[in-house]
């Protein structure tokens, strides 16, 4: 079914914000009483693979009230794909595609694992597990379709992946035809309706966790959010992100809140089974690095405890971050048994980080530390975080991430004499435990999603 009402206004409009209020003080219908049930076509333009033909389909509620989430049903996405998209697969007999569509405040993703055999031109898609959408305070709640990519994998006669193994696409609405393919009325709450249910009861996310939902209106980035410069031509998708943490040092049995500071993250598209990890699996590569003051640091930490055990003593520290992060994240393509929407997967971030002491008092008396007392030698970290779970985590969700890191020696302190020796007995050692919090990123180039980014809160150690 195809509907070409408003069509430039909606197509343009939808590039940028593809879940949008409806017009604000129309004059409400009666709410339906019957879902309302989607199944429409969506023109495409791909490039040099030209035009593509998108099928949508869900179910909705009749109608929602405003600052309450909703969540679409037995949604869908098929992409009928003309033979000539192929050509960049020589030797393909089958492929397999995930597709992503933008639809406000989240992406929608189809993961097709099992291979379909080419024959001119090909329907790819899946299932879709949408998320919520919370209806806006004025007007009714516009669904409508954005940017879409497909990412194709070829399989030659035998099973083996082709060389290259994979292609991928990247779609925009076709001007000629309106994106918009549903709208829900939306009812103002009443004291008799009721209002949004508070956070962690059913149909709220959890506030502050990885599943929140982003602010329904984007805004542009800030200017510290940027692509990071000089990486592999794979790192297709910019992106930046807030964190937090805490770290313990063990041997003064302290903690040290690390404040809020910024992240620019590039990742890669998602890819289907080329994978180090044994398939079917996906995965997903990023580069990381901090942002503060043009530097590659995070914002200096104060900390307070008892040096020896006994004596009143205050600390701040830096982090300098030496050179790129490296995030590996791979999961399965079927969810856990019994658990629907939960994945088994990993997640790996590799960094060296150099750690400098900015200022230390003992009892109030101000210690000399100079202007160069950091740690002899970078600290070589590994952080991990699960797909699945109360503690999972994503590159563009967010969520925990933890290790244990071994803190070096002390090398340059003290401005009048050697406290190399002193502070590295009462720091450097292992067993230091850290646990990283990210927030939901802001995606950089498109539409804005998430923009600006967050202070992100553990919900398991609040900001202190």
């Amino acid at each position: 079914m195809r509907r070409n009402r408003r069509a430039l206004a909606i197509a343009a409009a939808a590039t940028s914000l593809v879940v949008v209020p409806g017009i604000a003080g129309a004059q409400q219908e009666p709410p339906r009483s019957e879902p309302l049930v989607i199944d429409t076509s969506l023109g495409y333009l791909c490039g040099e693979a030209g035009p593509v033909t998108l099928r949508v389909t869900a179910t909705l509620p009749p109608s929602a009230v405003a600052g309450v989430p909703i969540a679409p049903k037995d949604a869908g996405l098929q992409v009928t794909v003309p033979a000539s998209a192929f050509a960049g697969l020589p030797g393909a007999a089958s492929v397999a595609a995930v597709t992503r569509l933008d639809v406000l405040p989240a992406t929608w993703t189809a993961v097709q694992s099992d291979p379909v055999p080419l024959a001119g031109s090909v329907v790819l898609g899946a299932t879709v597990t949408a998320p919520p959408v919370t209806a806006p305070p004025e007007g009714d709640l516009a669904f409508a379709a954005g940017d879409m990519t497909v990412e194709i994998t070829g399989y030659a006669e035998d099973g083996a992946p082709t060389e290259p193994p994979t292609i991928g696409l990247t779609c925009v609405p076709d001007p000629a035809e309106t994106a918009e393919f549903a709208v829900v009325p939306v009812q103002v709450p009443t004291p008799e309706r009721g209002s949004s249910p508070a956070p962690g009861e059913p149909g709220q996310p959890d506030a502050g966790g990885p599943s929140a939902a982003p602010p329904s209106i984007a805004a542009p980035p800030p200017p510290e959010c940027y692509r990071l410069p000089d990486v592999p031509v794979e790192y297709r998708a910019p992106f930046c992100a807030k964190v937090n943490g805490r770290a313990n040092i063990a041997k003064l049995d302290a903690a040290v809140y690390q404040p809020t500071g910024l992240v620019n993250i590039t990742a890669t598209n998602l890819m289907i089974n080329k994978c180090p990890e044994k398939p079917p699996v996906g995965c997903q590569d990023a580069l990381v690095l901090p942002e503060l003051n043009g530097e590659s640091k995070y914002p200096p930490a104060p900390g307070s405890f008892y040096a020896f055990g006994f004596m009143p003593a205050t600390g701040t520290m830096q982090l300098t971050q030496v050179g790129l992060a490296n995030v590996h994240q791979w999961s399965k393509l079927t969810p856990i048994p019994g658990q629907p929407g939960e994945y088994d997967g990993l997640t790996t971030v590799k960094v060296k980080l150099s750690a400098q002491i900015l200022a230390a008092t003992v009892n109030g008396v101000p210690v000399p530390v100079g202007p160069d007392c950091r740690s002899a030698a970078p600290i070589d970290a590994v952080f991990t975080a699960t797909y699945s779970g109360s503690d999972k985590y994503s590159i563009t969700k967010g969520g925990p991430l933890m290790g244990t890191v071994t803190i070096p020696p002390f090398s340059g302190c003290g401005a009048d004499e050697d406290l190399d020796p002193i502070l590295t007995g009462l720091i450097s050692g292992p067993g230091n435990y850290v646990r990283l919090y990210q927030g939901a990123v802001c995606t950089i180039t498109g539409n804005n999603v998430g923009c600006p980014p967050v202070e992100p809160t553990d919900p398991k150690y609040p900001k202190p």
